[in-house]
């Protein structure tokens, strides 16, 4: 006889019973998952094996309280609803399109302005500030100096500064800001007590003593704004004691950021003063023929046409001073009137009698680092406003209707 066969075992994948030692108990619907791992034993690097946390299939947030990516918050400054743009993380914005737009938020206007400071002020540290210097006058030269750093300061103030923004409905509930915002304004700008909290028939539920007060109800931004306050249509903002929208600023003017204005048109004019007729006298001088004629002698094809490229800008600019000028004495006359640009054109009373220059910044009703959700600032009850043509705008449209 043979050795004893042995027992049969069959062949194939084992039974369930065998392969899932605990039964898994029924999930009620809306109960929580545990983080008991039932089955075979899992890596505790392995991912795609966790278990599941509390609320992972309902919510977009788990245990920890951490927002998934799908629903990840980013910066305000990142996702302003309006035309304005910022620049350096939050720290500058400037105003949106106009229709003299080069490419958005670079305007004709604004390049004019640069131009006409950086042309003249070139020629003149160029040539007349080292010829100053040698014989011995620095007053003059350093004055120069001075109020050309001043006429740039200011310029840059008044483009990269907030004019004084009121933040649309959707801004200040997505920051939660309505509070703060109330104790800053005096009011309650998205008037909680008779408007719905979506701001829709807000001007029909506007109360009537605020109203009487000169208060108003923006049906774009869907909040109520005060007095001397407007709707700039290039920036798509609210802005206090809204003076005009500049496009040689490419910015709003308004309560915040009136004082660089007013300071940027002064200094310019005084710049103009200086570097323009001692300007005059260097290029109708001796000297200046003697330093044409040493570039001409030299043989420079860059530098000769160049230098008269800067003498015709030279010349506009001398226009843009007299134009300057009148600027400068119309806004002394609004100042001391105490009324706007907007108010002085259409006619429209100073109701609080709050001057115009001499009143305060106020702070930014805004925090541009503020951690919001994209989604929060979406309108589902309107598209987007189309974005603003230019004169590149034809350069990046397809030709396909």
């Amino acid at each position: 006889r043979g050795p004893p066969t042995p027992p049969h075992r069959p062949v194939g994948p084992p039974s369930a019973a065998s392969a899932v030692p605990t039964q898994l108990p029924p999930r009620r619907r809306g109960s929580k998952v545990g983080s008991t791992m039932y089955g075979r034993s899992m890596a505790a690097d392995d991912l795609e094996l966790q278990p599941l946390g509390a609320g992972d299939d309902d919510d977009e947030t788990g245990e920890t309280g951490e927002t998934s990516p799908r629903g990840r918050k980013k910066p305000l400054y990142e996702v302003w609803p309006t035309r304005s743009k910022f620049y350096c993380r939050g720290l500058l914005m400037t105003g949106g399109e106009t229709e003299t737009g080069i490419t958005e938020n670079c305007s004709v206007p604004a390049l004019c302005t640069w131009m006409c400071i950086l042309a003249p002020s070139s020629l003149y540290f160029l040539w007349v500030f080292p010829h100053l210097w040698s014989r011995g006058f620095y007053a003059m030269p350093l004055a120069t100096l001075a109020v050309f750093l001043m006429a740039t300061g200011f310029l840059l103030a008044v483009c990269c500064s907030d004019p004084g923004i009121i933040p649309r409905r959707e801004v200040i509930l997505a920051t939660k800001a309505a509070a703060k915002l109330e104790d800053v304004l005096g009011f309650d700008a998205l008037a909680r007590e008779t408007v719905p909290l979506d701001g829709t028939g807000g001007g029909r539920s506007l109360p009537a003593e605020l109203q009487s007060r000169g208060y108003r109800w923006c049906r774009t931004c869907r909040i109520v704004r005060p007095p001397r306050a407007s709707h700039c249509p290039d920036c798509d903002n609210c802005v206090l004691r809204y003076d005009h929208h500049c496009p040689f600023v490419n910015n709003c003017v308004g309560q915040r950021n009136y004082h660089f204005f007013f300071g940027f048109i002064t200094s310019v004019m005084c710049l103009a003063c200086m570097v323009l007729p001692v300007l005059f006298w260097f290029l109708t001088s001796n000297n200046f023929e003697r330093t044409v004629s040493e570039l001409v002698h030299a043989g420079s094809s860059f530098l000769t046409p160049l230098f008269f490229v800067l003498i015709a800008a030279g010349s506009l600019a001398g226009i843009a001073a007299l134009l300057s000028f009148v600027l400068w004495v119309y806004h002394v006359f609004l100042i001391a009137t105490r009324r706007t640009t907007k108010e002085f054109r259409r006619s429209i009373d100073n109701i609080d009698e709050e001057p115009t220059l001499c009143a305060t910044r106020g702070p930014r009703l805004f925090d541009p680092w503020t951690l919001v959700d994209p989604r929060d600032l979406m309108r589902l009850d309107e598209a987007p406003p189309p974005p603003a043509a230019t004169v590149c705008s034809s350069c990046w449209v397809d030709g396909e209707d």
